[in-house]
């Protein structure tokens, strides 16, 4: 009871500090086990934030990022893979730490997952 009390107040306090202007197309480094990794916010509502999610890690917060040289891989790689599209809570996304580096703007093969979540009324991530 306790814990899921914790829980709830941290995931309150960081939906309310992640950065109130994020945007589509918005890529941000964010805390990954131990070192960092890149998200693109591929849509933003009140309540939800989706991203993609690139396999490539840092052991450093990067500050600047080459778009291109971003992908997802695939499940079996060696070296890992990221995810196409995660609908996740603003307190979720928010424990994360995300920290924005630039825009690169979504695509419409980026954004037809979103456009299918909002469809089949999917679930969030918390």
């Amino acid at each position: 009871m306790v814990i899921r009390l914790l829980k709830a107040v941290v995931e309150w306090y960081y939906a309310r500090t992640i950065p109130a202007r994020l945007a589509t197309g918005d890529l941000c480094s964010i805390k990954s086990g131990d070192g960092f990794a890149i998200v693109k916010v591929l849509s933003v509502d009140r309540d939800v934030v989706h991203v993609r999610i690139y396999k490539e890690k840092f052991s450093q917060r990067p500050t600047c990022i080459d778009p291109n040289r971003l992908s997802l891989g695939a499940i079996d790689d060696p070296d890992g893979f990221g995810v196409g599209h995660l609908p996740l809570s603003r307190g979720t996304f928010g424990s994360w730490m995300p920290i924005y580096i630039q825009n690169d703007p979504a695509t419409d093969d980026e954004l037809v997952w979103v456009r299918e979540w909002q469809k089949s009324k999917g679930g969030v991530w918390n």
